[in-house]
């Protein structure tokens, strides 16, 4: 009894003055077996333009959509989800190859596409667009690379307009390591194709098939 009431006494005596508070913290906490909180250490990663390999990138995707019933906030959830699942390198991989895949259809074609199902698209609208197509699964991404009118056999599109999407790589990189996510691939942003005219009949001839499903007439 004797032996605890010094102890006590020692402590508060240690206690009063501000500069022994984390000394007297420190004994307090190894007689009572106080346990060290060790905070998680983050993963150094790298500038990386590795790509993730394209079988694992669409397995992804087709799980969020699973997941999700044609819910567009909520696969992004679930995207969100999985890639947490993934190490910080292999979400810097996978925002890689999701902009890889987006720049591949950075071309006029696809813009009038675009055009078409949203009623008119910006630059801005283009991305968000492009990064619609790839949520929509592997089959559906690259049917349109083969024939862009199959977009016109989709019985729900939202416009082609998906912003959140494109965000939720960096949105988890920073949830996994709580720091920005390094620099990855340069995304093409050279379009290619032949430029159309939004104000003839260009877009209708263009794409018969996508206009009589969303054309503005």
């Amino acid at each position: 009894m004797k032996n605890i009431l010094l102890i006590i006494f020692v402590i508060s005596s240690l206690g009063c003055t501000s500069n022994n508070k984390k000394e007297t913290m420190g004994i307090f906490d190894k007689l009572f077996g106080k346990k060290e909180q060790k905070s998680e250490p983050k993963e150094p990663v790298q500038n990386s333009e590795k790509l993730m390999d394209s079988d694992s990138f669409w397995k992804i995707i087709a799980t969020s959509k699973t997941k999700s019933s044609g819910d567009y906030e909520k696969q992004q959830l679930e995207l969100e989800k999985e890639l947490l699942k993934l190490t910080a390198t292999e979400i810097l991989e996978f925002d890689n190859k999701f902009r890889t895949l987006r720049g591949e259809v950075y071309n006029w074609d696809f813009w009038a596409a675009a055009y078409i199902i949203n009623g008119g698209c910006s630059d801005d609208c283009f991305s968000d667009f492009r990064g619609w197509l790839i949520g929509q699964g592997k089959e559906t991404f690259e049917r349109s690379r083969q024939n862009i009118e199959s977009l016109a056999d989709l019985n729900e599109t939202n416009g082609g307009d998906w912003e959140g999407l494109s965000y939720v790589p960096t949105d988890a990189y920073a949830k996994k390591t709580a720091g920005d996510m390094p620099n990855g691939i340069r995304e093409n942003f050279e379009i290619s194709g032949e430029e159309w005219d939004e104000e003839g009949d260009d877009l209708k001839n263009k794409f018969p098939q996508l206009w009589a499903k969303f054309g503005m007439e």
